[in-house]
């Protein structure tokens, strides 16, 4: 009986040790939640409130998401005026919270704070005179996964040594050599809208026939000879944006894009296409004819540019390949994608507004266009060094 007594105290004493080990762990837990959560959310608050800028205030786990995207799709939801002032649209909280906070507030994407500024020479300090001091924030997973892990998001020296690469592609004298394939991809274009024309007055969404442009001359610019690869991908990576631009209008739940939701699913089978035919795609550049026909003569194109890389000796003979992977490569071309088809679609759309609400700025740019380049003529790079109406520098 004793005995029996012994194991039962044995037992009893366990169970205690165990369910104190799991109070304790469930505490630690909560006091990590409870500090990620609320309490350094609000110290972050104070500390700003303290120099003056405050802003919309924290709420627990959410932030101010929910307020956010709630005015984003109310001013999406509605007709644009025609007005310069596009601020109220594009970026309805900011304008919201401009007014009640000033230029410069705070904003809490759930726990994590963000600081909103307008001023020029802060923003010129932040991005070039003491862009050391400044690191990139990680960006969101459902955003990384479409931007690519390229220039945008990474950092150091690896950064460094991807824009060294990359930069020849943006240099004006290469750009010059791509004037005759996007002149030829606006053509095509404007002979569309002709036999649209021909049947008589009719509307033509321009952004549409814009993104289509951008797409185009985005994938010459990356792929080169490899347009036509090219362009399959980034129809698919196309699909992926608009099942992003979907998830941030309706999930506030973390975690939420690891569920096996039939979006979750069509965006992950997208995800692995996307990284096999750009793969497919490397190799085959690689062994058709070294990676790049990158010379003199022709343009260089992104892929060709990162596969040399890849493939290159450096001065003192050693092999660098290990200095750019296939991973690289492919993230810099999703990355080159991403962050260049909206943002010139959305200008080339706004410049065509602004020309229709202006008439006489639109009567002189196609004057003169007429006078330097001709009624048939494609413009070339000379041609485009004279214009001036339509110059950035106007």
């Amino acid at each position: 009986m004793v005995h029996d007594m012994e194991e039962e105290m044995m037992v009893v004493v366990w169970w205690w040790v165990k369910a104190v080990s799991l109070s304790c762990l469930v505490v630690v837990v909560a006091l990590r939640v409870a500090v990620l959560l609320w309490w350094r959310p609000m110290r972050i608050q104070a500390h700003f409130s303290t120099q003056g800028i405050r802003g919309p205030p924290y709420r627990f786990f959410i932030g101010n998401v929910k307020e956010l995207v709630s005015m984003m799709l109310k001013a999406s939801s509605q007709p644009m005026p025609s007005t310069h002032n596009i601020l109220p649209r594009v970026l309805s909280f900011y304008h919201h919270w401009k007014k009640i906070y000033g230029s410069t507030f705070i904003v809490w994407f759930g726990p994590t704070v963000r600081l909103t500024v307008s001023d020029p020479d802060l923003i010129r300090e932040i991005f070039t005179s003491k862009s050391e001091l400044y690191e990139k924030n990680d960006a969101p997973p459902l955003v990384k996964q479409l931007e690519g892990d390229g220039l945008l998001n990474i950092k150091g020296e690896k950064w460094s040594h991807h824009r060294r690469i990359i930069s020849p592609t943006f240099h004006m004298e290469n750009l010059k050599l791509l004037i005759p394939a996007m002149g030829a991809s606006v053509v095509d274009m404007l002979d569309k809208w002709s036999q649209i024309g021909e049947k008589g007055e009719v509307e033509i969404e321009v952004s549409e026939f814009f993104q289509n442009l951008t797409e185009e001359v985005i994938t010459r610019t990356a792929f080169g000879s490899s347009y036509e690869d090219g362009r399959a991908i980034f129809r698919l990576q196309s699909q992926q944006m608009l099942l992003a631009a979907d998830a941030f209008q309706k999930v506030f739940i973390p975690g939420y894009r690891f569920f096996p939701t039939r979006r979750n699913i069509q965006s992950w089978k997208l995800e692995k296409k996307i990284r096999r035919s750009l793969v497919r795609l490397i190799e085959k550049r690689r062994e058709s004819n070294g990676g790049s026909e990158n010379n003199n003569k022709g343009a260089k194109d992104l892929l060709g540019l990162m596969i040399e890389a890849s493939m290159g000796r450096g001065k003192n003979g050693n092999n660098n390949s290990g200095s750019v992977t296939v991973d690289d490569i492919v993230e810099e071309c999703k990355t080159f994608f991403f962050a260049g088809k909206q943002t010139t679609s959305n200008m080339l759309t706004w410049t065509t507004i602004l020309l229709a609400m202006h008439p006489h700025w639109q009567v002189q740019a196609r004057d003169e266009v007429l006078s330097i380049c001709g009624s048939r003529d494609l413009p070339t790079k000379d041609h485009v060094a004279k214009l001036k109406t339509v110059s950035t520098k106007h």
